[in-house]
């Protein structure tokens, strides 16, 4: 099959009787062409399928409305969700996203600011960072280029990186409220790995709920997982091992909160007659267990779309926002006890 020849300059010139300097300044909008030739030149750029070059653009602006981003992985709980936000954006502000996946750790880091973003000349990055992969990313910071965390973190604000998050302290706090006023005392947490600061943060939220509730912290009752669902199982699983008493449990996400549920039924325990359970992050399953679970709304595509309008705006000069933080909200549902779906 033949391919079709791309259209250059030299043939849209060809049809309008014009030099290539006239049509490229036309192209470019240059207020030294005539509007009726530069409007004729329009058109049969667009009747003859004429696309600029992607090359010359960004040698002659300096820009190649392309984004990169940096994720830990497309299986990464949330990501769709943090994807749909930033393409939303950047389609609409007329830029492209390149993505590039960090399931290599910091090789891959490293791969990205020394060698890929260099040589596909990027006007900026958003990064998904997993833990600890902040080694490198200073160094496309030093030479300007644009970079915006969606992160939880905040050992990165030292460098003064922009940020976008959530209210993770206040959403665990409302979401162990909630317990509370349902008539629950003896609320267990599994956190997830403590070198992370959502797990920090959530679990202070838990404790300062508590705190005003007059209800006593209880250290047996806090049981470590690693956000994946195996973990919440295994923590309720020794939560009832231990023979401590538990009226509620609160999973730090909802990947563990799956797994909790299914260790409670296993071990005949009934959600949310015996044990309330909560989560946080309001994945997309959580809507359709058995019961369906309460938990906390993570505004993953919000956080998404300020990360490309923050990224946007440092790419183009404009100010903006150095850290977001984008409210976090109770979903109540059926896990707790509190009957049907509602927000607040």
């Amino acid at each position: 099959m033949q391919t079709r020849r791309r259209v250059t300059i030299d043939d849209i010139a060809r049809h309008a009787g014009v030099t290539k300097t006239t049509v490229s300044r036309a192209l470019n909008a240059r207020p030294d062409v005539n509007p009726e030739t530069r409007d004729r030149i329009s058109e049969i750029a667009e009747r003859l399928g004429y696309v600029p070059s992607a090359t010359a653009k960004v040698l002659r602006t300096g820009r190649s409305h392309t984004m990169g981003m940096a994720l830990p992985s497309f299986t990464w709980p949330g990501i769709l969700e943090i994807l749909r936000g930033v393409s939303d954006v950047l389609d609409a502000l007329g830029y492209q996203v390149t993505l590039f996946p960090l399931t290599r750790g910091e090789e891959a880091e490293r791969d990205l600011v020394f060698r890929v973003m260099p040589s596909l000349q990027m006007d900026g990055l958003i990064l998904i960072l997993p833990p600890g992969m902040l080694r490198y990313i200073g160094e496309l910071a030093s030479r300007g280029v644009p970079v915006v965390l969606i992160d939880d973190r905040v050992e990165h604000r030292d460098r003064d990186f922009p940020s976008v998050g959530t209210t993770n302290v206040s959403g665990a706090r409302a979401i162990t409220r909630h317990l509370l006023q349902l008539g629950r005392r003896r609320i267990a947490i599994i956190t997830g790995p403590d070198t992370q600061d959502v797990s920090k943060n959530r679990l202070a939220g838990y404790r300062l709920a508590l705190e005003e509730a007059g209800v006593p912290f209880r250290q047996e009752l806090v049981v470590g997982g690693n956000f994946e669902p195996p973990s919440g199982q295994a923590a309720v699983e020794s939560l009832l091992a231990s023979g401590q008493r538990f009226d509620a449990v609160f999973a730090s996400n909802d990947q563990m909160a799956l797994g909790a549920l299914r260790g409670l039924h296993a071990a005949g325990v009934c959600v949310p007659h015996d044990v309330a359970l909560a989560g946080f992050d309001d994945d997309h399953a959580g809507r359709f267990t058995i019961p369906s679970l309460t938990t906390v709304h993570q505004p993953l595509y919000e956080m998404g779309s300020a990360a490309a309008r923050t990224v946007v705006a440092a790419a183009e000069g404009q100010p903006s926002e150095r850290h977001i933080e984008i409210p976090a909200r109770l979903v109540v549902r059926e896990s707790c006890g509190a009957g049907g779906e509602r927000s607040s």
